[in-house]
């Protein structure tokens, strides 16, 4: 999946962590990838989904929030997504799963023919393997194309960040340049088939 030199141009990711917490290490990832970016490729956190209330078709018939409104502009506007999540009782945070569930609705959804990175670390030696597999069949239901390989799971978080949550490991830092470089290319790839639907 190749990108040929015509198509090397600014790719823009809107990213949105599943972890509220300010000290979570999926935070901290997401940071780390802002820093390894590849030339050409730009992230942007989007930091309120904590501001969406829990999603009602009642409310909705009223008003959609603003904050649902910008949520869905943020991908739209977006060459592709990045999810970066812990994994919770073996699947979606709840915060997360009311996002999306904000941002899949309307015709057509956001989010069909888009490209979806999906991150992951935990202390635990299986890293985020459930709630990634879970993220992908959703998404895929929605239309949307996450990134099938290679995956980024990150397991035993303690031993790859120091305790400023500065990122300590090397290879990983050289992987999130490389996953991010893959989600550029499926992307780019998708980005023209995104403008005609």
């Amino acid at each position: 999946m190749a990108v040929s030199k015509d198509q090397e141009k600014s790719f823009h990711i809107i990213a949105v962590v599943g972890s509220l917490r300010k000290g979570s290490y999926n935070r901290a990832l997401l940071r780390e990838a802002m820093k390894a970016v590849p030339e050409g490729v730009t992230i942007e956190a989007f930091d309120k989904i904590s501001d969406l209330p829990f999603f009602d078709e009642d409310i909705e018939a009223v008003e959609t929030p603003d904050v649902a409104l910008e949520f869905k502009a943020a991908i739209g506007k977006a060459d592709g997504l990045l999810i970066v999540t812990p994994e919770y009782n073996s699947g979606l945070s709840a915060v997360l799963k009311n996002a999306i569930d904000w941002a899949s609705r309307g015709s057509p959804s956001i989010f069909k023919n888009l490209a979806v990175g999906i991150m992951g670390t935990s202390p635990g030696a299986m890293g985020t393997v459930k709630v990634q597999a879970q993220l992908k069949q959703s998404l895929g239901g929605l239309g949307a194309y996450p990134l099938a390989a290679p995956d980024f799971v990150l397991p035993l978080c303690k031993s790859k960040f120091d305790e400023n949550l500065k990122l300590t490991d090397e290879t990983t830092a050289e992987r999130l340049t490389s996953y991010l470089e893959r989600l550029r290319e499926l992307g780019t790839c998708l980005a023209a088939i995104r403008e005609k639907s």
